[in-house]
Formats: C-alpha cells, sequence, structure tokens
C-alpha cells in the first residue's frame, strides 16, 4: 500500500509517465492520418482535449492523494477523541 501511496505522490514520475503516454497517442494520431484516415476539426479538438486531460490528471493527483490522506488521518485522530470520551 506504500509503494502505491509514494508513486502517485510523486509528480515528477507521474508526468513523465503522462509523456510517453501522451507521446503514444500523439504517435497513433499521426499514424493513422499518414495511413489515410480523414480528420475532421473536432477530431484535432478532441486529440488536445485528451492530451490536456491526461496532463490534468498527472498534476493533480498527488494534489488529491495527500490531501485525502490529511482527511483519513483527520479521522483516525476524532476517532480516538471518541473513544477517550466514551471511556470517561
Amino acid at each position: 500500500m506504500n509503494k502505491i501511496i509514494n508513486l502517485l505522490l510523486n509528480k515528477k514520475l507521474l508526468l513523465t509517465i503522462a509523456s510517453l503516454l501522451a507521446f503514444l497517442f500523439t504517435l497513433a494520431f499521426v499514424i493513422s492520418y499518414f495511413d489515410g484516415f480523414v480528420f475532421s476539426l473536432d477530431d484535432y479538438f478532441w486529440f488536445a482535449y485528451t492530451i490536456a486531460v491526461i496532463f490534468t490528471v498527472a498534476h493533480y493527483t498527488p494534489i488529491l492523494v495527500s490531501y485525502l490522506m490529511e482527511i483519513h488521518q483527520s479521522n483516525l485522530e476524532d476517532i480516538k477523541e471518541q473513544e477517550l470520551k466514551k471511556v470517561q
């Protein structure tokens, strides 16, 4: 579990993976263009949108994971406080 959390908190690694995915997606787009597939204007829009989503997810994932970890820690502290109140 710690390895997964460390991976999700490593922004540099996530952006590297996003760059690789964006490169592969671009390569597939270009190859299909040279293979004779005709793209319309909305295809270019969805291509750019997908690339932006890939990088947005990679950028904001560490922020979201750290926020969720803080919430979890706060909940654990609240549980301890509730248990102490029940004992008294």
